[in-house]
């Protein structure tokens, strides 16, 4: 992932605890492991997507880091099934739309598209509760009907 900044320990400790609660989301982890924590990766119950996909586990990733008073994170979803897989990135990759955008492979074309995006939550822990449920509930039924 490699997000610039560093980590604040209690802000991974509620993202995890967050995805612990979440209904879809089934195992939940540190990456590469507990002491270096670089991100959080949790694994989803395939049978609770909908539309429904395939056996293998759709995974999310989520990177937040601190850096001169300005946050940076990545919520990413890929689904292994599908190749399906976007996310809510905010860093300085593409100034043009704002400091966060959504962005979703094709799956047929492989190609990416990128959309201005917002939170009105401030707190990691409400804006990654408030980007699972638009995951679930509208980008997901959304984008894989449309491929």
């Amino acid at each position: 992932m490699g997000l610039p900044g560093t980590i604040d320990p209690s802000v991974y400790k509620g993202l995890r605890d967050v995805l612990n609660r979440h209904p879809k989301i089934t195992t939940v982890g540190f990456e590469p492991d507990s002491i270096s924590k670089e991100f959080v990766r949790a694994n989803v119950a395939p049978d609770r997507i909908e539309p429904l996909t395939g056996p293998d586990s759709p995974i999310l990733e989520v990177e937040w880091r601190f850096r001169r008073g300005t946050e940076y994170y990545r919520i990413h979803y890929a689904d292994p099934n599908t190749g399906f897989n976007c996310g809510w990135h905010r860093d300085e990759d593409h100034p043009d739309l704002g400091s966060v955008h959504f962005q979703y492979e094709h799956r047929k074309t492989g190609e990416a598209d990128r959309l201005r995006a917002a939170f009105t939550k401030s707190v990691p822990t409400e804006i990654l509760w408030t980007a699972l449920q638009r995951l679930f509930e509208t980008k997901i039924p959304a984008y894989s009907s449309n491929e």
